[in-house]
């Protein structure tokens, strides 16, 4: 048979149950309706002030950065970052024949390094970027001194190129024991144009050309009268015998 508890048992009981009703009351009533939607807007306000002092901090550099901007915009070293030309097609085959003899200027160090294939690509024109961009697809058979070298050149010198991709693969004739040899490179490069110089236009308040016209002179309608009636000459046919 079950044992009934005892008063203190049964008060101990009673306290836990109402304790459990108490929180679901508190959890049902204030906390999932107050105080939660309460800590939500604390953390977007918070969230805000935050994104509010990096905003301000920016504008506050506004002119400095202006400044920078425009200083090196006057720097002869920044034009020279940039690819020369305006035509995508054309500097796409100058950056292809650049790194063609970026590659050459390294072929004898090592085991060397030569071009296997290359393609330029000119991708479509972004408007989100200042600048247009061109890039060179180059798979070479180049041993890792002269692969070095060739990169850092790349990095460090102008104009400035990107590597957007490179992979590196052991040549599957090599050796399996030993040095690699020559590895299988491929480089994809990306470099930028130089903006376009802009058409100086003619000013609004310009007075156009007139066209050249010849000017003809309307003979008087009197004048044109007077020369209708006067007799003409006779010809020599008609003139009397003597």
């Amino acid at each position: 048979m079950r044992r009934e508890l005892t008063p203190r048992e049964r008060r101990g009981a009673a306290l836990i149950a109402l304790a459990l009703v108490l929180w679901a009351a508190w959890w049902l009533l204030v906390q999932s309706w107050f105080l939660d939607p309460l800590s939500d807007l604390q953390d977007q306000a918070d969230t805000l002030r935050h994104q509010e002092q990096r905003y301000a901090g920016a504008l506050a550099q506004r002119d400095s950065l202006e400044q920078q901007l425009q200083a090196a915009r006057r720097d002869p070293s920044s034009r020279s970052s940039l690819l020369p030309g305006e035509d995508p097609s054309a500097v796409a085959a100058d950056l292809m024949q650049r790194s063609l003899d970026l590659v050459k200027a390294h072929a004898d160090q090592g085991p060397g390094c030569q071009v296997t294939q290359r393609m330029p690509i000119t991708p479509e024109r972004d408007s989100a970027e200042p600048y247009r961009q061109v890039k060179v697809s180059l798979t070479l058979d180049c041993a890792m001194e002269p692969l070095v070298a060739l990169l850092h050149e790349l990095e460090y010198g102008q104009p400035f190129l990107f590597i957007d991709n490179l992979s590196i693969r052991r040549a599957t004739s090599a050796p399996a024991t030993g040095g690699a040899g020559r590895l299988q490179v491929h480089l994809l490069l990306r470099g930028y144009l130089q903006q376009a110089a802009p058409h100086k236009a003619l000013p609004s308040n310009a007075p156009a050309a007139e066209p050249e016209t010849e000017s003809r002179q309307q003979p008087d309608p009197a004048e044109q009268a007077d020369l209708d009636e006067q007799p003409e000459p006779p010809t020599p046919s008609e003139e009397p015998d003597a």
